[in-house]
């Protein structure tokens, strides 16, 4: 009887403890309306393309004849380049946009996250702002959406800078430990709802330096 009430007791114990840490760590989706005023400060504009309120920051000289477009990676935001736009705009016209899928931007209406369909987004977005041509640079997923698109439409990308870019085939030696347990199907359900702190730290730490 002893071994089953402390049984009982442990088995409590540890339901307490995992309800405190959810309770702790539970990240719902938030509106994107609720974001703006901290993520979309000015410069930050929306422009339609592709049936999406598309979120991006146009900084830098306009008369620039090649602006440069900047792409970031997967999990992330058109904010990876702050500090590289904090230098590029002194003397360029700089566009970043958050992906369909990433940021402010939301999802993409078809549900397509194909590398084509990123390549046709971005030549969409350039036909939105009037762009002929841009010096196109991407990191990680960005860049083989960066690559992608000079493939599929050479005579818009007039240069390509490519960061540590996907597309190739590598065996990581180091995979973020978000990225494993995100790929255990019992675990995927309850991880869109939870973000730990030091998981995130943890990930971000492993992906950048």
């Amino acid at each position: 009887m002893r071994s089953l009430k402390f049984l009982g007791v442990a088995v409590l114990a540890l339901l307490v403890l995992a309800g405190g840490w959810l309770a702790m760590n539970w990240a719902p989706d938030r509106p994107v309306e609720s974001l703006k005023a901290r993520w979309a400060a000015p410069p930050s504009q929306f422009v339609r393309v592709g049936g999406m309120d598309v979120h991006l920051r146009d900084e830098g000289p306009r008369e620039d004849p090649l602006p440069i477009v900047l792409v970031h990676g997967t999990s992330a935001s058109l904010h990876t380049w702050d500090g590289w736009v904090d230098t590029l705009k002194q003397r360029h016209r700089v566009i970043r946009v958050d992906l369909p899928g990433f940021g402010l931007t939301g999802p993409s209406p078809d549900g397509d996250y194909s590398l084509p369909a990123y390549a046709r987004f971005i030549v969409q977005l350039m036909d939105r702002l009037n762009l002929q041509q841009v010096v196109l640079a991407g990191n990680s997923l960005g860049g083989a959406v960066a690559w992608k698109t000079a493939v599929d439409h050479p005579s818009r990308v007039a240069r390509l800078v490519l960061v540590d870019a996907a597309g190739y085939p590598m065996e990581a030696q180091s995979i973020p430990l978000g990225f494993r347990l995100a790929n255990i199907p019992a675990l995927s359900p309850l991880l869109r709802n939870v973000l730990p702190r030091r998981l995130v730290e943890s990930s971000v730490r492993n992906v950048y330096a």
